[in-house]
């Protein structure tokens, strides 16, 4: 989670590739556990106002 929070500290809004090379997995699986893992530490919302200050 720390890489998808320090690309928003800079302002990247880009494209996040998925990559797999892991022999020991199939191509099927790879995807799957990647996509998986993205969704839960990609931030989907923009940052409002500071509801707490």
């Amino acid at each position: 989670n720390d890489f998808v929070s320090a690309l928003r500290l800079v302002g990247y809004d880009g494209v996040i590739s998925i990559e797999h090379e892991d022999p020991l997995m199939s191509a099927n699986e790879g995807l799957s556990k990647a996509i998986e893992f993205l969704n839960k530490v990609l931030l989907y919302e923009k940052v409002g106002e500071m509801w707490w200050a």
